[in-house]
């Protein structure tokens, strides 16, 4: 028999064994096949120490059982279920196998460690007891490494930045993900989802047409970085935006900012996605239960499925950071760092984003009698997890309910955030710039959430920016405007001291100089572009059909999924509902549109593979 004394370093010797072979396929996954992973960087301890967490409960298991029942602690069974809980991890790092076919092989995998375990135990445990110190030893350095590796490489960022010039603003952007424009009372929705935004907007200039460049986050934050459209990128659904393109934070770093990026957004704003590039300090995945949880295989893959959670009471993203954690973590960032030098601060905010979970009061804000029932919002909410399209009318209306109170309470913390700002005096030479990534859908064109098409509700946002005494205070700009703009705009109120700006785009601050009525009301054409789904989606979304592009010009929409053509009159049909493509008196429009768009796509030097 195997006492329990031998139990545990067997168990942490397939741990970390295990943990070593997740890390390998991860690093092929990354680096070898360029595929996302969406996962830290932090995994070189993170998962050792989630399987040393999940083997040593396993341990602990059979140490109990083995008080009533003394096999449980011997070899044999020690290895089978060790063995067994190795090989589901390394199957579930398969996206393509079911959970049917993996258990069979796990359950193979496990006879045979346990009958070789067993044939021969001495000297299995010899192997254990010489490799195990080595094991823990290399854990430990490349674990510790990692843990270093932010804080020096941000010291060095900061060693080699230029001295700016005095009295340089600071610049603080802040991104809403999935807000859409018409949820903010800013603009004059009914509910009042935004009144602390809409107070701080009134010192500044407010866009009330501004577009993203796309319907999902990734292009759009590279747009927003970079100042160029979606096609002139490399970003796609499975593809990160390349170094070879400028980005705003390391612009700004030329200028002798201390730049630092905090994304709530852990699947699509991250290291690996590259939009944290330039930022000498980067905050995507933090150190937290859930993060170390998804860190191993086999429990990100038990998390991934919806209904465990939810049945579980925890239907959140697991890792998932709250406008509250961002806001908290920037201030701490801001209070360790050079307050002599200027900071660029990016802020993205997640808790609009699906699934919508406002923390109290904001989940009951906008709620009547029935939804306010704790035990009725929660069916609400894991209906909605797993499947939307099966929702009633009054179920719908409660989601939008939630969102609505998501939106709330990120308002709130921003409120929060201005608040400590304005008490330490920094936010007299703050630029803040507030925007949304992209909008949300509703049913309104059939599919839910975003990503799937380029309809205003999916791709009109809020853009605010306002910096005290340097930009006009109560503007209202009607015109249409992109967020691919927002880096130009950035660089022309910073003046031109420095190096020569490097991102393109046009200065939305044309629309606000000198405030005449004809220049405010002038439109941009912008666009907006989104690539076919690399897989799965609804057969009814049009990003299944084929790739979408979209032209913008005051009224008018135009909208190309492949061959087909779609036109809208935004001015009296604001909610898409009637195609003037096929119209005998649109056509005429919806040529010159297409012409346009075409032309436009074809002058551009794509930057794709």
């Amino acid at each position: 028999m195997m006492g329990i004394r031998r139990l545990m370093p067997l168990c942490a010797w397939f741990a970390l064994l295990t943990a070593f072979g997740e890390l390998m396929v991860r690093g092929v996954e990354a680096f070898a096949l360029g595929r996302y992973i969406y996962l830290a960087r932090q995994i070189l301890w993170m998962t050792p120490l989630a399987d040393l967490i999940v083997f040593g409960a396993v341990a602990l298991g059979l140490g109990l059982v083995s008080l009533v029942w003394r096999p449980a602690a011997g070899i044999r069974a020690v290895a089978t279920v060790m063995g067994g809980l190795a090989a589901m991890s390394a199957l579930s790092l398969q996206p393509w196998m079911a959970w049917w076919a993996m258990v069979p092989l796990a359950v193979g995998v496990a006879v045979q460690a346990g009958r070789i375990a067993a044939e021969r135990e001495e000297t299995t445990m010899r192997l254990v007891r010489r490799t195990l110190p080595w094991v823990v030893g290399v854990a430990v350095l490349v674990g510790g490494g990692e843990g270093l590796r932010p804080i020096l490489a941000e010291r060095r960022a900061l060693a080699a930045l230029p001295t700016p010039p005095t009295g340089t603003p600071n610049v603080l952007v802040i991104v809403w993900d999935a807000v859409r424009a018409d949820a903010l009372s800013l603009y004059g929705y009914t509910r009042p989802t935004t009144p602390r935004l809409s107070a701080f907007a009134a010192g500044g200039v407010a866009f009330e047409r501004a577009f993203s460049t796309a319907p999902y986050t990734s292009p759009t934050h590279a747009s927003l970085f970079t100042g160029r459209w979606p096609h002139q990128l490399t970003t796609t659904w499975l593809i990160p935006l390349d170094r070879t393109t400028p980005t705003l934070a390391e612009a700004l770093a030329q200028r002798g900012y201390r730049t630092a990026g905090f994304s709530a957004n852990h699947l699509l704003v991250t290291w690996e996605t590259g939009l944290l590039r330039g930022f000498s300090h980067g905050e995507d995945y933090v150190a937290s239960l859930g993060e170390v949880a998804r860190s191993s295989g086999l429990l990100k893959w038990i998390l991934h499925f919806d209904r465990l959670r939810v049945l579980a009471g925890a239907p959140d993203v697991p890792g998932r950071r709250s406008a509250q954690d961002i806001r908290t973590s920037f201030l701490s960032w801001l209070d360790r760092g050079d307050q002599g030098r200027p900071f660029f601060a990016f802020l993205n905010m997640y808790d609009a984003h699906d699934p919508y979970l406002p923390p109290a009061p904001f989940d009951t804000l906008f709620s009547g009698p029935a939804g306010a029932d704790p035990a009725a919002r929660q069916r609400v909410r894991a209906q909605a997890i797993a499947d939307k399209t099966t929702l009633s009318a009054a179920e719908h209306a409660e989601q939008r309910i939630q969102y609505d109170g998501a939106i709330a309470s990120m308002d709130h913390e921003v409120g929060l955030l201005l608040d400590t700002l304005r008490r330490r005096g920094a936010l007299r030479n703050t630029l803040v710039v507030l925007l949304g990534d992209h909008g949300e859908a509703f049913g309104e064109h059939g599919p839910f959430t975003h990503g799937n098409n380029v309809y205003v509700e999916e791709t009109h946002v809020p853009l605010v920016f306002v910096l005290d005494g340097r930009l006009p205070s109560g503007t209202r700009i009607p015109g249409i405007v992109s967020v691919r703009d927002v880096p130009a705009t950035i660089g022309e109120i910073l003046g031109a001291a420095g190096p020569p700006w490097p991102l393109p785009g046009r200065s939305l601050a044309r629309l606000w100089h000198g405030q005449d009525s004809l220049v405010a009301l002038r439109s941009d054409t912008v666009l907006v572009e989104v690539d076919r789904l690399p897989r799965g989606g609804n057969p009814g979304d049009a990003v299944v059909r084929g790739d979408v592009r979209s032209m913008i010009a005051w009224p008018y929409q135009l909208i190309a999924t492949g061959p087909s053509l779609e036109l809208f009159e935004l001015s009296s049909d604001p909610g898409q509902h009637r195609n003037l493509a096929d119209v005998p008196e649109f056509r005429s429009t919806r040529d010159s549109l297409a012409a346009a768009l075409l032309a436009w796509r074809r002058d551009a030097v794509p930057a794709k593979p």
